[in-house]
């Protein structure tokens, strides 16, 4: 068996396993009789724990083995904080699991990235042709999810994301890195620190997956509270947006010669602005649900994209302190827009919440525009066309 199928075997289980609760968890919350500001404070715990926790995987994680080697140590303790989560119910008790979950989980995807891109490039392949195989372990993990949830319980999910981990933790394990793999260089940090279309980009990143997520986040709880959706059905619907997620990747892939960089994101930004939108006005049930499937076509663009531009712009060998750096940046903010607008909605509403994440999404469409029209942007062209 290849390196090449063992890392996609990681992927499989890796996203099978979080789809089996990650995405329900703010529909859980919401069972248990948390009000929407108890709930953003949980939601908040992750990327703060990941700002705690991103310098040291960053200083830790030299080179892509090492990455690797990390990721598959804090899978093997995530998958027992796994097995406790959702033994505790009461909010004092949850808080402290929330954390100690969070540790243990915390970058996890970030390492996975970090390494998993690096070896792509190295084998002569798209990341993206690896991440695939994730969005439709995702839908799966959703749809299995929502009915186990419906036909027992999320502990008996959990036990079955247990086993999924324990799965992905074996073959990131069998995984090799060859020393092709393994970059040697030092880290050029002066370089990397004056690399302008890298901090145009991250500052483009967060504001627009920052933004999305956060909204996606309280997606479950506001067609709970607005259209009385049920686990089970919201499962489903999530695992539409996934499969499309995937079919998108794969198109992109097939066909990636057709498009340039800055009309894919221009695109997947529009489409998170007529969803939102529809959010925001509160719109039919048939509405959101139509719209809502642009989410897969949004986050489909973004996974094809994301882990190659960064090997593109900063180089190998600076690609792991990259991808760590985003995600502290990305974690700051969705940590204090997850905080303030659970409390905006508990005395506001979701209307006003998405009003707040359509203006923000508009105005990463802006600076996007701008930014890309700078000559430092629109002079790599032709690198463009290779990481593409």
């Amino acid at each position: 068996m290849s390196d090449l199928t063992k890392l996609k075997i990681v992927f499989f289980f890796k996203f099978c396993a979080e789809a089996m609760f990650i995405p329900f968890l703010a529909l859980y919350y919401k069972s248990l009789g948390f009000n929407e500001a108890i709930i953003g404070i949980f939601l908040a715990i992750p990327p703060i724990v990941g700002i705690s926790l991103t310098h040291i995987y960053s200083i830790v994680c030299k080179n892509v083995k090492v990455a690797k080697m990390v990721f598959s140590i804090i899978s093997t303790f995530n998958m027992i904080m796994i097995f406790l989560f959702f033994r505790f119910t009461k909010q004092n008790e949850l808080l402290i699991v929330i954390i100690l979950f969070n540790i243990c989980s915390a970058n996890n995807f970030g390492l996975l990235e970090a390494f998993s891109a690096v070896c792509a490039s190295n084998n002569n392949t798209d990341y993206s042709k690896i991440r695939v195989f994730g969005s439709f372990a995702y839908a799966l993990g959703l749809t299995l999810s929502g009915f186990l949830t419906r036909m027992n319980s999320f502990f008996l999910s959990a036990i079955i994301a247990v086993c999924f981990t324990m799965v992905a933790v074996v073959f990131s394990f069998l995984l090799k890195v060859t020393p092709k793999d393994e970059v040697i260089e030092k880290r050029d940090v002066k370089a990397f620190l004056k690399n302008k279309k890298y901090i145009l980009f991250i500052i483009f990143y967060t504001l627009y997956v920052g933004s999305m997520n956060v909204g996606d986040d309280f997606f479950s709880t506001y067609l709970k509270v607005h259209y009385g959706f049920s686990f089970d059905t919201y499962g489903y619907l999530q695992s539409s947006f996934i499969i499309i997620e995937g079919l998108v990747m794969v198109f992109l892939i097939a066909f990636r010669k057709k498009f340039k960089f800055r009309h894919l994101y221009l695109t997947a930004i529009t489409l998170s602005i007529c969803r939102f939108t529809v959010s925001a006005i509160g719109a039919p049930i048939y509405f959101i649900v139509l719209f809502g499937l642009t989410r897969g076509v949004t986050w489909g663009i973004h996974g094809y994209l994301w882990g190659q531009f960064v090997v593109h712009i900063t180089g190998k060998k600076n690609s792991t302190l990259a991808i760590m750096i985003a995600a502290m940046i990305i974690n700051a903010y969705q940590a204090t827009l997850k905080i303030v607008m659970g409390h905006l909605i508990e005395s506001y509403g979701y209307h006003l919440f998405y009003l707040i994440i359509l203006y923000l999404l508009i105005f990463s469409f802006v600076y996007f525009f701008i930014i890309y029209h700078n000559n430092d942007y629109k002079n790599s062209d032709v690198q463009e066309k290779k990481a593409m």
